[in-house]
């Protein structure tokens, strides 16, 4: 009876350590192409990095000159409201004026 517990025993043991290796060799793996595929992706970002910064430079003086042109067009909006407005308060002064001018004389009257 010991000799088939310890036989039992044993082959536990063996067992534990075969699974034992496995996991640990599973993990080394693991942690490899993890760290691999971080690399990839540090890579990936610097290059993005460097293409954005690229793209940036390059864009500059095209995005300047749409701001320019973007700032011109609401500049002129800008005058016209204000013509029109000066306008209409030129209209209104003019109708006020008329209208004291007749409101003038009826007071009189009385």
């Amino acid at each position: 009876m010991d000799q088939a517990i310890l036989a039992l025993l044993g082959a536990i043991i063996t067992l534990m350590l075969y699974l034992d290796r496995g996991r640990r060799a599973d993990l080394a793996l693991h942690r490899k192409e993890t760290q691999r595929g971080f690399a990839q992706m540090g890579e990936a970002m610097r290059n993005g990095d460097d293409l954005l910064r690229e793209e940036v430079k390059n864009g500059d003086d095209q995005t300047r000159e749409e701001m320019h042109r973007g700032f011109a067009h609401l500049h002129e909006r800008i005058d016209k409201l204000t013509e029109v407005v000066m306008n209409l308060v030129s209209r209104v002064s003019r109708l006020e004026g008329r209208a004291d001018a007749e409101a003038a004389p009826a007071q009189t009257s009385q």
